[in-house]
């Protein structure tokens, strides 16, 4: 499991500058180490172009520093051991200058391997490996025309054919034929422009699959490779001529490690920019979360990580939970389901500086390979997370709350329908019945006075019967449930006795919605006209963007402050997760306007 702990510590005496850790001591030894290398191996023509050699072991040397450095992390491990393997090769491709013994053809292979190491440790970075099939052909092809081409020159050539004449070369030749040379020559120059040529278009198609972070730090190493690469096959084909002078081959290669240096420049200026990065993230982080709230803090992570996707999590221990920014509780294992990948996500769990459980962190995985980032990050904004998971309890105990409420209105609302169900079928009915049997002894009844009386119980009978429909209708009114809202404010809006005009939206809701509505809507239209002493009523019920919207507007005003008389209304709202907001005044009427969520 992993965790992020936030100590601040005293800071100790150090005897060397911070930056100058063992890793940088130990690149600089093997940067120092691969320099001799390569004085040594082309010593020979070092002693008469003191420039070269200078220019050449800084390369030599660069090369196998940004290998060791990035030999360090845990994803640019290979390109760190390609980059300091070809480093190694870069040095002794200067044995071509000792002419003699098996130092040319060493030297070629050498070079090739050159190549093929820093072009497959690019296309390795940042991820730490092959990620797109194009990488994985390209480096078959690169491998089959670096090894086959210096391979078909010697197979097919004397030593003095590709420049070097020393009288003890060797230089196992099987098929000396100046013809076939002349045409080997040629189209090896032609192979290494396509496969420089198809390098770069390679590297330039992996950019748009990348994400922000990756594109940003590849960019550079991406445009430096595919200059160094197409530059060096034209430069070697500028001597891939036959007879050519060994100082004209040993030229190129000088142009070439100069060229070549851009390489591990660019790779060390996009680590230096990581570590920027790393080091002002607590800045960015303490401004951008002040002052602290649950949302702050997500948006925060969000910006300096450059995740617009990220989700955070937070722990409620009364809860024994992980709920969202809202207090919602979400389905997380807290044993061990919230670090490692989701669904092409990474989880990150993060702990306080006690070991508990704090929150959980969701990102794009592409940040995989910027964790140092992440934890920079994590770590700068460990007290806000403190902070926030307090807030997020609150939120998780008030989300409770909600739910519980939730539940009253929905027990409500079936016990409405019950009741009304019920009167329906059973009191109505009774005296429906009740009614007919007073109709049927008025009728067949002789005497006057039993008439009268019979007369007078049946209308007494329809005036309770019709009370009783009406209380059924408050209840839980039938239009509501066949029809919806529109039809069930229709009929209150002709029982008040005031100009109401309509403007509902023909979609259904859910029971739960649309019986908390209604009777909130009647029982603020019974307000408007009772106690405001409106003469005009407007109300407007509309959805937008997962959200239904319910406005009431009057002319009237009550005698004392509308919001505290409606006060008990607005609990039914925030129990479904809305909003309720009560405004207006002396000569500007009253306002009351709902939003609840509806999807």
């Amino acid at each position: 499991m992993e965790r992020v702990v936030v100590v601040i510590s005293a800071p100790r005496r150090r005897r060397s500058p911070p930056w100058f850790g063992a890793e940088t001591r130990r690149a600089l030894a093997a940067g120092l180490a691969v320099a001799g290398l390569a004085l040594l191996a082309g010593w020979p023509y070092w002693r008469d172009h003191p420039a070269a050699a200078v220019l050449t072991l800084a390369g030599c040397a660069a090369i196998a520093v940004a290998g060791v450095l990035l030999a360090t992390g845990t994803r640019t491990r290979r390109t760190g051991l390609l980059f300091t393997a070809a480093s190694l090769c870069w040095a002794v491709t200067w044995a071509a200058s000792r002419d003699a013994s098996v130092w040319p053809i060493v030297s070629q292979y050498a070079q090739a391997t050159f190549y093929l190491a820093l072009a497959v440790g690019v296309l390795m970075y940042p991820a730490g490996r092959l990620e797109y099939r194009a990488d994985r052909i390209w480096t078959v092809a690169g491998c089959a025309v670096l090894w086959g081409c210096p391979t078909a020159i010697w197979f097919t050539s004397e030593p003095e054919w590709a420049a070097f004449r020393g009288e003890s070369v060797w230089w196992p030749s099987s098929f000396t034929n100046l013809a076939v040379f002349r045409i080997v020559l040629p189209l090896s120059a032609a192979l290494y422009v396509v496969l420089a040529l198809s390098l770069a278009l390679v590297l330039t198609m992996r950019l748009p699959r990348m994400g922000r972070m990756r594109r940003l730090l590849a960019l550079p190493v991406t445009l430096a490779i595919g200059f160094v690469g197409v530059s060096a096959a034209f430069t070697q084909k500028s001597v891939m001529a036959e007879a050519v002078p060994l100082d004209d081959l040993l030229r190129a290669y000088v142009i070439q490690g100069a060229v070549v240096v851009l390489v591990p420049l660019t790779l060390l200026a996009s680590g230096l920019r990581v570590r920027i990065s790393e080091l002002t993230v607590a800045g960015r982080m303490l401004r951008l979360t002040a002052p602290i709230s649950v949302e702050r803090v997500r948006d925060a992570l969000r910006d300096v990580l450059h995740d617009p996707t990220l989700e955070l999590w937070f722990w409620a221990p009364m809860e024994d939970t992980y709920v969202d920014t809202a207090g919602r509780p979400v389905d997380l294992d807290p044993d061990g389901g919230a670090d490692g990948e989701a669904g092409g996500r990474w989880r990150r769990r993060v702990r306080s500086a006690a070991g508990d459980p704090l929150a959980v962190v969701e990102l794009g995985g592409a940040l995989r390979d910027h964790e140092s980032l992440v934890e920079a990050a994590l770590a700068a904004g460990g007290r806000a997370l403190e902070t926030a998971r307090l807030q997020a309890s609150v939120h998780a105990g008030l989300e409770q709350v909600r739910a519980a409420y939730r539940r009253l209105v929905r027990a409500e609302t079936v016990e409405r329908e019950r009741l009304a169900r019920d009167l329906h079928d059973g009191a109505q009915q009774r005296l429906l019945a009740l009614g007919a049997m007073l109709g049927t002894l008025e009728a067949v009844s002789g005497d006057p006075a039993v008439k009268e009386l019979a007369r007078t119980c049946r209308a007494e009978l329809m005036e309770a019967l019709a009370e009783l429909r009406a209380l059924a209708r408050e209840v839980q009114p039938a239009l509501l449930v066949q029809d919806g809202l529109g039809p069930a404010l229709e009929v209150v809006a002709e029982r008040v006795g005031v100009r109401v005009r309509l403007d509902v939206a023909p979609r259904r809701f859910s029971r739960e919605i649309e019986s908390t509505l209604y009777s909130v809507l009647c029982e603020t239209l019974s307000y408007a006209v009772d106690r405001a002493h409106a003469t005009q009523v407007h109300v407007r019920v509309g959805h937008e963007d997962g959200r239904l919207a319910a406005e009431l507007t009057c002319d009237g005003t009550g005698p004392r402050d509308a919001a505290a008389d409606l006060a008990g209304l607005s609990g039914r709202v925030r129990a479904l997760r809305g909003q309720m907001d009560v405004g207006g005044g002396p000569g500007e009427g009253t306002r009351v306007r709902m939003d609840l969520p509806c999807e």
